[in-house]
């Protein structure tokens, strides 16, 4: 990873440097090492000596030259960086002699740059708070001072009336002085005040101290040492005070006195009356977020501006924040990278990959573009950013309900939010910058891979509990049995499933079946996800009766070990996460086929099959109008067991006299072999080349190049040339012997779907 800046000037020199008189080129030494064999980097003043004419230099691209036979990235830096200083470079050893690697390098450091040098600019053309800031300043000097005031006036120990009233001149001396520090416009007389307070509620207060607050501040300070003099006359601090003090905190003295409400109490205060675990983990994660952006600062100094700030910056978080720390059960020492951390490791990635495809003159800017939605790192997505300004609010709500606080609590909608990033993202004019998020968007699962998992190990017979995707004579019938099988044929959230008890087994009308969420323990989603339905035929016939009445007398949940030790609402992502690691392993899983989208996957299947839609909301725990899901499933628990099995997954069950229960030992559903589908755009966004390959044998079942706009243009390899309705209608025709799986990247997934709209041409 590249060092941080190192500064530079001539000023700087050791004394041997100060010593060489003579006009030569200065040497490597004047640029600073970060490290022995690392990347060399520095503020370099050009006519760091008077008479010094520099020698011409190799230029072999932007912001590179070459000095001896090693490449440089250097950029003048901007005069608002600098303020009166001119001609000054920032310079970076890149530490390569080859011109293509000095190019990429460079093109990863100026897209670093890029993204840094706003934030730079901004932090020095912001030398002044923020009104609400100055306030907050204000608020806190006066707190300091009336707390020091009501400890003297409740000590034990008393002046006595010569220490008093010398006590009191002193005040009106200092209060002469303050007014004829005004005159002058002096602040440094306050300005310690002001560094305190700021200290105090980490606030940064630019010296030297502006006119507008260093007025503010003496004339509050002059008013302080008259309640002061009051109360050395005998007067109560509360009765002295009262006119520096608004009316919610004459009321309520002793809480001001306290102190600014601050962003690490309030997110402590959130935590500790979160609903769940899960909540106080999350509010935790936000709050982090929050204060490593803003530090500890006081509630009432946030603004709508201030939190725009916060969300631009969260939108630029990778989506795998946090999870590359590298400890284990082995090692748990190892600290996690700051989010300011990961975004610029997630920049130089994306910057370097970026300077590469760029460096590609033969690619149109479409295929540029895909390629780079391919390799860049995702950012956390929309809605993930959305629930971060969610639980922000809900900081400030909390701290509203148990610390009294009285400032603002809603900043933004969620819209505006999405209308901040988006405007600030349309600023870029680059035409290769785009924002990548990694959204889900949930398919349902192919018969391919549904035939695989009913034919895998978990249900054939597997080698042992912790290798259940190796074949072997072990049929181990737990949660990773059942609880796929359930979400599969009844359509149910994961978390009904692992909250079902032996006693939500039940014969309703005649008719096995299981209550969902029906008992007040059980935590559901909403009030529509309480409901009856009956057992699948498919349970039934391999045994899951049975199998309940076989467990323990004493064990009450049907799968206690997926919820042991964790909190109710994160059983289901951890049982999530030990399903996709099987899944891994049996190569079925997929970032859109996720095992959540097997609920996705019935309720297709039962659309596809004519059932109402009234019903097909009443089976999944949706709502459905004016229906109330617990009584209508109730009432119609026989109708909607002939809707369940019109789902039919054409699996053969047989008893096996070896295990002693039955087992699947055959499915029929129609899986044809897998195809990945590769395609490369050319300019005007349609497919130029389109590779199919199988997913079982490598084998290449197409390759082939469009040739309607560029007979000869864009040749790479040794692609068959042909028209866009032949290509599309060769597509057609391996789609009826192979499941093709289109490309995930969206600009290509849409010119492979306009490419086989050609098949349909007379």
């Amino acid at each position: 990873m590249y060092r941080r800046f190192e500064s530079y000037h001539p000023s700087h020199h050791s004394p041997k440097e100060q010593q060489n008189k003579g006009n030569s080129a200065p040497s490597s030494r004047h640029v600073s090492h970060a490290s022995e064999g690392g990347i060399q980097c520095g503020i370099h003043d050009r006519h760091s000596k008077i008479g010094f004419r520099p020698r011409r230099r190799a230029r072999v691209g932007p912001y590179l030259i070459r000095r001896g036979r090693t490449y440089y990235f250097m950029k003048r830096l901007p005069k608002k960086i600098l303020g009166s200083a001119s001609n000054r470079f920032l310079r970076f050893s890149l530490q390569t002699d080859l011109p293509l690697d000095a190019v990429v390098r460079a093109g990863c450091l100026l897209a670093v740059y890029e993204q840094r040098e706003p934030e730079i600019v901004n932090a020095v053309i912001k030398n002044e708070i923020t009104p609400e800031q100055a306030l907050a300043l204000l608020r806190e000097m006066l707190r300091a001072e009336l707390n020091r005031i009501l400890v003297e006036q409740n000590s034990d120990c008393t002046l006595s009336d010569q220490e008093a009233y010398a006590r009191i001149e002193a005040l009106e001396n200092e209060n002469k002085a303050l007014k004829a520090a005004m005159r002058k416009r002096d602040w440094s007389t306050i300005e310690p005040a002001l560094l305190a307070a700021g200290e105090t509620i980490s606030i940064p207060v630019p010296t030297p101290v502006s006119t507008d607050i260093g007025r503010r501040a003496v004339a509050q300070q002059r008013q302080i040492n008259e309640v002061e003099i009051d109360v050395l006359d005998g007067e109560d601090i509360r009765i002295a005070a009262s006119n520096l003090l608004t009316d919610d905190e004459n009321k309520d003295f002793d809480r001001f006195i306290e102190g600014e409400i601050t962003l690490s109490g309030a997110i402590e205060s959130a935590v500790a009356n979160a609903t769940s675990q899960d909540m106080a983990n999350k509010y935790t994660a936000t709050g982090a977020i929050a204060l490593e952006f803003w530090g500890d600062i006081a509630l009432s100094t946030v603004t709508t501006e201030n939190v725009k700030d916060l969300m631009w910056f969260v939108q630029r978080i990778p989506a795998l924040h946090g999870k590359k720390h590298g400890n284990n059960r082995f090692v748990k020492d190892r600290q996690n990278a700051t989010k300011q951390e990961e975004i610029e490791i997630a920049d130089l990635h994306d910057g370097t990959l970026r300077a590469q495809i760029e460096a590609d003159e033969l690619l149109p800017l479409p295929e540029k573009r895909a390629r780079l939605a391919e390799v860049l790192v995702p950012r956390l997505a929309m809605t993930t950013i959305g629930h971060h300004l969610d639980r922000l609010h809900a900081i400030f709500r909390n701290a509203q309900e148990t610390l009294g606080y009285k400032g603002q609590i809603r900043f933004l909608t969620k819209n505006k939010m999405h209308q901040h990033i988006k405007v600030q993202n349309e600023k870029n004019k680059d035409p290769l910058f785009f924002r990548k998020e990694k959204p889900k968007e949930r398919d349902s699962w192919s018969q391919e891979r549904l035939k695989t998992l009913l034919m895998s190990p978990v249900y054939n017979g597997c080698s042992s509990d912790s290798r259940r995707w190796k074949p072997g004579p072990m049929i181990i019938r737990d949660a990773k049995y059942w609880v796929p099988l359930l979400v599969m044929t009844l359509g149910s959230r994961i978390l009904e499933v692992l909250q079902l008890k032996k006693t939500d087994l039940i014969v309703h009308d005649g008719v096995l079946s299981l209550r969902l969420g029906i008992t007040a323990e059980h935590r559901v989603k909403t009030s529509d996800s309480k409901r009856v339905l009956p057992l699948p035929q498919l349970l039934i016939d391999l045994g899951f009766v049975e199998w309940v009445h076989s467990l323990p007398a004493q064990q009450r949940l049907l799968f206690p070990s997926p919820a042991q030790g964790a909190d109710i609402a994160a059983i289901s992502g951890n049982f999530g996460k030990q399903l996709k690691t099987l899944f891994t392993r049996l190569g079925i899983a997929d970032w859109h086929e996720d095992f959540y989208a097997l609920r996705k996957t019935m309720s297709s299947a039962l659309e596809d099959a004519g059932v109402p839609e009234n019903r097909r909301q009443a089976i999944a725990g949706h709502a459905g109008g004016t229906t109330i899901n617990r009584s209508y499933t109730r009432r119609n628990v026989s109708t909607l067991k002939s809707e369940l099995d019109k789902f039919d997954l054409k699996v053969t069950v047989g008893f096996s006299e070896r295990l002693g229960h039955p087992i699947i030992e055959s499915c029929d559903l129609l899986a044809k072999p897998g195809a990945n589908v590769e395609v490369e755009l050319d300019a005007d966004e349609t497919a130029r080349v389109v590779r199919i390959k199988s997913t079982q044998c490598g084998k290449v079942l197409v390759n082939a190049r469009s040739i309607d706009t560029h007979p000869s243009k864009y040749q790479i390899g040794n692609e068959t040339g042909c028209t866009s309705k032949e290509l599309a209608v060769r597509l057609r025709k391996i789609s009826e012997d192979y499941h093709l799986r289109l490309p995930n990247t969206p600009q290509r997934r849409q010119a492979i779907e306009s490419l086989m709209a050609y098949a349909y041409l007379d």
